[in-house]
């Protein structure tokens, strides 16, 4: 292998930031039939069909800890247009430029992504107040898939319009639920949806077991849902706490039970990603 090439894929496995990279290695070699494959990222989708789950904690902790494996190539964005929640869990009850400035076209897309413990994210506006139109969000996060690796979509829950946006946008996606029967039994209509729509499902993430008498065992959860279970993450009174402290539970407490599940299954996701 020539060495200008071995060298810029040793930068490459070296580093997350490198702004030369393997293009800057390979300029004496441009004419010799090497093509580079431009990134284009992955756009997964948290999805629920009742609010209260912790889905949004869920995109949270997992934004943040993909973060951490894969720097700023990760982007999140909270499409819970009509009560956007991403940024309280992420200390920022403000941000000054939002997904609903780039919707409305004020501002353009790329101008909403702000950084919040090492997290990119495009937050919405929890004060917003004007009727929000169905929109085309797949094409509006169409220019950022060339700069990402991965693109979070934390969805509104439900299976309205806002939520079939947000799942058509989306090149597959993961489900969060609890462990009770009412729960369950709405669950299956994100299933539907999903399959009406032919949004590829990963799998599902359990959250907020607490293991108690009245609760469905994860076996009945499996077979009542018909999926894989990708994640059980406990109850843990510190993942209010951290909510509270505006910093999701993966850094405010990151060996608390939750945290590592959490980071469990982010790696989780990264393992799926590069087998696909």
């Amino acid at each position: 292998m020539n060495k200008k090439i071995r060298r810029g894929w040793k930068k490459i496995r070296r580093g997350r930031n490198n702004p030369g990279g393997l293009l800057s290695a390979l300029k004496p070699t441009r004419n010799r039939g090497i093509r580079i494959k431009p990134k284009r990222a992955r756009v997964i989708g948290i999805f629920s069909c009742k609010g209260g789950v912790g889905k949004t904690t869920t995109a949270a902790n997992v934004g943040l800890c993909l973060a951490d494996y894969l720097g700023n190539d990760v982007l999140a964005v909270d499409a819970n247009l009509g009560a956007p929640n991403l940024g309280l869990h992420l200390g920022e009850l403000n941000p000054s430029v939002t997904i609903h400035d780039a919707l409305a076209g004020e501002v353009p897309i790329e101008k909403a992504i702000t950084k919040y413990h090492g997290l990119q994210t495009i937050l919405g506006s929890i004060a917003y107040g004007d009727e929000i139109h169905l929109i085309d969000l797949g094409n509006y996060l169409r220019p950022l898939r060339k700069n990402y690796k991965v693109i979070l979509i934390d969805s509104a829950p439900g299976i309205g319009a806002e939520v079939v946006a947000a799942m058509k946008a989306c090149d597959e996606m993961f489900i969060v639920t609890n462990p009770e029967v009412p729960t369950i039994a709405s669950t299956l209509k994100t299933f539907r949806l999903a399959e009406r729509f032919k949004i590829p499902i990963i799998g599902v993430v359990v959250n907020r077991v607490r293991g108690e008498p009245f609760e469905l065992p994860i076996k009945d959860v499996k077979r009542a849902l018909g999926w894989p279970i990708i994640a059980v993450v406990p109850e843990d009174a510190r993942v209010r706490e951290s909510t509270a402290a505006g910093v999701p539970i993966a850094r405010y407490k990151p060996k608390s039970r939750a945290a590592v599940e959490f980071r469990k299954l982010s790696e989780y996701l990264i393992e799926h990603i590069a087998r696909s």
